[in-house]
């Protein structure tokens, strides 16, 4: 008997079996499932290819699971045919599947007529939000391609490492070392996105050198293509049009080079970018979604300005800055994140500010982490503004409040496992463990016998 995708020897045994065992009839099943019984007949004994959506049915009419004949449907196959795999991939997709998913895109991936189908079947997924469903497809074209040069390959290893990035910084390093290899193989119109992604991640990262390279191509390749856009002496070919507007890209890398600047201490040179992002005299689109765009730049800049002259020493903007930040929910936080760096660096007080958002530090500290590299990020930078309120307390001679704070970063960064930051509780505590009250050494025990259960960092 000839072979044939969704239908075949094994198919006819199992599904025999499973109608005697729920004393189902052939007749019974072709009304419970809507398919004529002489159509039921051939799929069952291979005789004509079986649709998803027909075994969906037969599925359902017997009461089963959803998808229970699947890794069948697949292990019959000998012909692969389009119609009937690619809406089987988003089926699979749908359930879950992703190991049916894996068989089936194995079947075909190596025969070249499949690779623009299945690239864009994953294409599909990814935008649909069935990223599992998706890198699975992507991963399996790039390694069928691996010793190609094309965009496809490209723009597959640009969606593997998007969907691939997590909380695990050490993995995400991977994933950028892995993909850089492939940023300029990537059409125009997608590179500056893949840039854009990148130099996010490399900032997560910290690798402030690699990050600034990427910010620095990031504004040289718009800056050229938005030239090209408005030059009206010279002919030119279809403009460049990314996922944004170009204008934004200039000003997003400069607002990059600005935070770069900052992270590594240089406030003039981060006071330098914030200008460039700040002066939109130059852009010429003037629309309702381009002037959005223009107008949360100027929102950044504004509230940059007073965090950069903040960190340079200018405790005089301190008032405005809070002023300035509480209408904006979202960044308070992060700004109180800076503003304790600086008055631990400058000696001013903060007391009033610490306790008129103590609820946003206690809501943060019992959320659940959701384990995105970007709240890896954001839930590395508390664990350290958690360390800094205690140590801005202990400077001020209350050590009950300070080790407070330093045990629950301790506590925190053990959840996250962020060692340095362990390492640096561990070591604070250490010096004040004479001054610690009986409830506070105990607490630090515990803490501590689970870090050594754990195996995770206690000393420097």
């Amino acid at each position: 008997m000839e072979r044939r995708f969704g239908g075949g020897y094994l198919w006819y045994l199992q599904t025999e079996q499973l109608v005697r065992s729920y004393c189902v009839t052939w007749r019974r099943l072709s009304i419970s499932s809507g398919i004529n019984s002489g159509t039921l007949s051939r799929f069952i004994t291979g005789n004509q290819p079986l649709s998803v959506s027909s075994l969906d049915l037969i599925t359902k009419a017997m009461n089963l699971e959803e998808g229970l004949f699947y890794p069948l449907y697949i292990n019959e196959e000998s012909t692969p045919n389009w119609r009937r795999l690619g809406p089987f991939i988003r089926r699979c997709a749908e359930l879950g599947k992703l190991h049916c998913i894996d068989e089936a895109v194995g079947l075909i991936v190596d025969n070249p007529t499949y690779s623009s189908l299945l690239f864009d079947s994953a294409e599909a997924l990814f935008h649909k939000g069935n990223r599992e469903a998706a890198l699975i497809i992507y991963k399996k074209i790039a390694e069928s391609e691996k010793h190609q040069h094309s965009e496809r390959l490209a723009l597959c290893q640009y969606r593997i490492f998007t969907c691939s990035l997590n909380s695990d910084q050490e993995h995400n390093l991977n994933c950028t070392i892995q993909f850089e290899t492939y940023v300029k193989r990537l059409p125009e119109g997608v590179q500056l996105d893949a840039i854009e992604d990148l130099t996010n991640t490399l900032v997560s990262l910290r690798k402030w050198n690699r990050a600034k390279y990427y910010a620095e191509e990031m504004g040289r390749i718009s800056r050229m293509l938005y030239a090209q856009k408005h030059n009206k002496k010279k002919p030119h070919r279809k403009p460049i049009e990314p996922s944004s507007a170009l204008f934004g890209y200039i000003l997003y890398s400069d607002l990059l080079l600005s935070s770069i600047a900052a992270e590594n201490g240089d406030y003039d040179q981060a006071l330098y970018y914030l200008s460039c992002y700040e002066d939109q005299s130059w852009i010429v689109e003037s629309d309702e979604s381009s002037e959005h765009i223009k107008e949360k730049f100027r929102v950044w800049a504004r509230c940059n300005r007073y965090l950069y002259e903040l960190m340079k020493g200018n405790i005089d903007v301190l008032e405005s800055y809070i002023e300035y930040i509480s209408s904006r929910e979202n960044e308070i936080l992060r700004a109180l994140f800076y503003i304790i760096q600086a008055a631990n660096m400058y000696h001013f007080e903060i007391d009033e500010y610490l306790e008129r958002f103590e609820f946003m530090i206690k809501d943060y500290f019992k959320r659940e982490s959701v384990g995105t590299y970007k709240e890896k990020v954001l839930d590395d930078g508390f664990a350290k503004f958690l360390t800094d309120v205690g140590m801005y307390y202990i400077r001020k001679g209350n050590i009950q409040k300070g080790a407070k704070y330093i045990l629950d970063s301790l506590e925190f960064s053990y959840t996250i496992n962020f060692e340095i930051n362990i390492v640096r509780c561990c070591t604070t505590m250490e010096h004040i463990q004479s001054m610690l009250s009986h409830d506070d050494l105990q607490r630090y025990a515990a803490i501590q016998n689970q870090l050594k259960v754990s195996g995770a960092l206690i000393h420097p």
